[in-house]
């Protein structure tokens, strides 16, 4: 003889009621508008290797007003998703200094600044090649 197993009674949408859930979702849904931009600079670099006609064309799709606001999106999204991911450094990494382990603050602010440079070194490469 069998006994029945146990079956948690859990009611639909339990995740929306912790707010710690709502932002993983949120972070986690993030990937979608940034994944889209990553596919459409792919289409871009295919377009950049294909005719001067396919390039232009791209172009002019990326001039509408609508890819501005999408690439606005992502851009946003990607900041969203890089500051939740700096603050789960200190959990993820913790550093240990002697008998101690550095703050969390510190980490994170090591973080946006490694973000900050890498930001800037590209940028100062686009405009060197540019």
């Amino acid at each position: 003889m069998s006994r029945k197993p146990y079956t948690a009674k859990q009611p639909a949408g339990w995740y929306w009621q912790n707010r710690f859930f709502k932002l993983y979702m949120l972070r986690e849904l993030t990937s979608v508008p940034v994944a889209l931009a990553a596919l459409n600079l792919f289409a871009g670099l295919a377009c950049l290797s294909g005719s001067s006609d396919a390039w232009a064309a791209w172009i002019n799709v990326q001039k509408h007003p609508l890819m501005l606001i999408f690439n606005l999106f992502a851009i946003a999204a990607a900041g969203f998703n890089s500051k939740t991911w700096f603050e789960a450094v200190p959990k993820a990494m913790p550093i240990q200094k002697g008998e101690k382990f550095v703050p969390a603050a510190v980490l994170v602010k090591a973080s946006w600044g490694a973000f900050a440079a890498v930001f800037v070194v590209l940028v100062l490469l686009v405009a060197v090649l540019a």
